[in-house]
């Protein structure tokens, strides 16, 4: 049983009450403490006049500073390592426990925290990134105005999500109160197509299917971008902007935007941090999680979603598409690398 700490407050409550002449054995029966514990602090109130503990050297550290920075140079090369995987890298012919290693991961205010995923960048994509936002860095809101975003994501009916824990006592991760139930594939998805720009927000449309060339133009690009450009005088046309999936630049699709007079904007590869719509896919995914009770079948997933994208507000839009300079400015400043967006 771990011994009882005596509050401040507490120990000059006993030097008080042996003041007045009360016992060590007399104050311990009335506080619920042994007398060798009132003797030792009135003892020490009388060689040092205080009752705070003295300063104590505690367990000597089994590794030297010139040791203790090269363990953080090892963090910075393998960020991703186990604290068993860092003990044999840091000092193999020495006998270190992995505790060790998480107090100087403590002491240097590391913590293992989520991992950020982000698409696998080459040289290429950093220089493609690096040039289109350097073309547009000086472009205005006027002109960022005019760009229609549009995006095509999945969501599943049943998301599992990796990063799950779960409070219980050791021994009993099979109880069923403590067992996440999970269904193959997420039991099935529904892919949707939106479209967003800092002044409207277009008909979510439902992709049944793949998505093929011939179905992007049949039931999106004909019903749903080139009707609502048509609203717009030739001379101040939007700007529509695709990424390059396989459907988006098959030689059909391209041919049909031209003849229709769809100005598209060009696009850098691995590029999601650019497309502010994908922080609208993430407001859809938390909102439909969030659902009580939760949706059950494809269908009510489709209707959700639907739902939830009428439900996005116009400031919600605009706070995205306000931002796009920011987003360019740290594409520009990360030399085409990853972004915070």
């Amino acid at each position: 049983m771990a011994r009882r700490r005596l509050s401040e407050a507490i120990r000059w409550q006993i030097i008080g009450m042996h003041a007045t002449g009360a016992s060590f054995k007399a104050i311990g029966r009335q506080l619920g403490y042994h007398y060798t514990v009132i003797s030792r602090l009135v003892r020490k109130h009388r060689q040092t006049g205080a009752v705070k503990d003295r300063p104590q050297s505690g367990r000597p550290r089994v590794t030297s500073e010139r040791e203790d920075r090269a363990f953080l140079r090892i963090i910075r090369r393998e960020p991703f390592s186990t604290s068993t995987v860092l003990k044999r890298a840091w000092l193999p012919n020495r006998h270190l426990s992995t505790r060790t290693v998480r107090n100087r991961l403590k002491a240097a205010g590391m913590a293992a925290r989520r991992v950020v995923k982000r698409p696998r960048l080459t040289d290429d994509h950093k220089r493609r990134r690096l040039a289109w936002c350097l073309a547009r860095q000086r472009w205005n809101l006027r002109t960022w105005r005019r760009i229609h975003w549009s995006d095509e994501s999945r969501f599943l009916l049943h998301v599992t999500d990796g990063r799950l824990r779960v409070w219980r006592h050791r021994n009993t991760a099979y109880t069923p109160r403590n067992i996440r139930q999970t269904v193959p594939f997420g039991g099935g998805s529904v892919m949707v197509w939106g479209c967003i720009s800092h002044d409207c927000k277009l008909d979510l449309v439902t992709v049944r299917g793949n998505l093929t060339g011939d179905q992007y133009m049949r039931h999106v690009l004909e019903p749903v971008v080139v009707t609502h450009f048509d609203n717009h005088p030739l001379a101040t046309r939007p700007v529509y902007m695709n990424d390059n999936a396989r459907p988006h630049r098959s030689r059909a699709v391209v041919d049909y935007l031209q003849n229709n007079a769809v100005t598209t904007l060009p696009w850098p590869a691995m590029s999601p941090d650019l497309n502010p719509l994908e922080h609208v896919w993430d407001i859809l995914g938390r909102r439909i999680q969030a659902l009580q009770p939760p949706v059950q079948t494809l269908r009510e997933l489709e209707a959700a979603l639907h739902r939830e994208w009428l439900q996005v507000t116009r400031e919600q839009i605009r706070r995205l598409t306000g931002g796009m300079r920011r987003r360019v400015d740290a594409v520009i400043r990360a030399r085409g690398g990853f972004t915070r967006y």
